[in-house]
């Protein structure tokens, strides 16, 4: 574990200097303040996803588009998102843990920017994509953060830090969505992630670790396996959007999901033989790991599942203004914000 955490953290297999040595069996203050701001940007990117999701009938209203349309302006972001989060690992690697950080919540707040400033469907959800796009490799990096900046025995406090911003971003989202829409406008939930952002960006490149950049990780990569990866998991999400509409037997649907089958196939199939894989899938044969995904899987999808269908229920069939479906969605995000700290205690037993 020290040899791994000293490759993906100064770019160089095998460094076991002196000063790595006490980097894995202590936690300095920058450290500990370089983690906390990895977790500042993984919150922006979480809460994004919900601030957005109370607004949607007033940015659908603003810039005069269906609800169907107003819809890509949440899935371009989870599309994206989902494509980036196999990457972090090969990311990590070629960039550092420091400047990977660094770069994708620089290209976050450019991308917040742009969507405050758009004027048009198409305009928004190109910025969108970018923004989830970088708000896929924040998530995943806080947690491979876990295991690279602290020595075992910090593990569940990290990771209880780590859980709790990720619980109170969908918690206080809907709410803080719905009053800053009321009280300003719909530009206001994407430009209050500049400020942070820039700062957080900023002090990130000091208090991180330094390590040597090594871009010729990102040469071999194997583009066919990306770009299958890529098709399928997109053409999944498209489908899923798309079936209640258009019948999930349909042509439409039916369509994605063979596209999405066989080009997923394709990718498992190429990535047991490639040199260097987008997504290290042997690492499934650990049981723990495994079932660890699989359980993460299903917590994912009730959590998010639920915290994303319910505002979209709420406006649309309900049809309740954006602060009040803040104040619904907080009640059930504060029970999750009081049992989170719990996590880290349990699990170190």
């Amino acid at each position: 574990m020290t040899d791994q955490r000293a490759e993906l953290l100064d770019g160089s297999p095998g460094n076991t200097s002196p000063a790595t040595s006490i980097a894995a069996l202590t936690a300095s203050i920058a450290t500990w303040a370089g983690f906390v701001l990895m977790c500042l940007g993984m919150f922006m990117a979480i809460l994004d996803i919900q601030v957005v999701v109370t607004s949607l009938p007033t940015i659908q209203e603003a810039i005069d588009i269906s609800p169907d349309q107003a819809s890509w302006v949440q899935t371009s972001y989870l599309i994206a998102e989902i494509i980036a989060i196999p990457l972090t690992g090969r990311l990590t690697h070629a960039l550092t843990l420091r400047w990977l950080f660094v770069a994708a919540l620089a290209l976050f707040t450019l991308a917040s920017a742009g969507c405050a400033g758009s004027s048009d469907f198409a305009t928004l959800v190109g910025f969108r994509t970018l923004q989830g796009f970088a708000g896929g490799v924040l998530i995943p990096a806080v947690f491979s953060a876990v295991f690279l900046l602290f020595p075992t025995r910090l593990h569940p406090a990290a990771t209880t830090l780590a859980g709790v911003m990720a619980v109170l971003a969908p918690t206080l989202g809907p709410t803080v969505g719905g009053w800053i829409t009321e009280t300003y406008s719909w530009r206001w939930l994407f430009l209050i992630n500049v400020g942070p952002g820039l700062v957080t960006a900023g002090a990130a490149a000091f208090l991180l670790p330094r390590g040597r950049l090594r871009l010729s990780e990102l040469t071999n990569l194997d583009t066919t396996s990306l770009a299958l990866l890529i098709v399928s998991l997109a053409s999944l999400e498209i489908g899923l959007k798309d079936a209640p509409k258009q019948g999930w037997l349909s042509l439409h649907s039916a369509s994605l999901f063979v596209l999405s089958g066989v080009t997923g196939s394709w990718f498992l199939v190429r990535t047991r033989s490639s040199i260097a894989p987008v997504v290290q899938l042997s690492a499934l044969r650990r049981p723990a790991l495994a079932v660890g995904c699989a359980l993460s899987f299903c917590f994912g999808a009730g959590l998010y599942g639920s915290v994303y269908l319910m505002p979209v229920h709420l406006a649309y069939v309900r049809h309740h203004e954006a602060f009040d479906i803040g104040l619904v969605m907080l009640v059930t995000g504060c029970t999750q914000l009081v049992t989170a700290p719990m996590a880290g205690v349990l699990s170190s037993r």
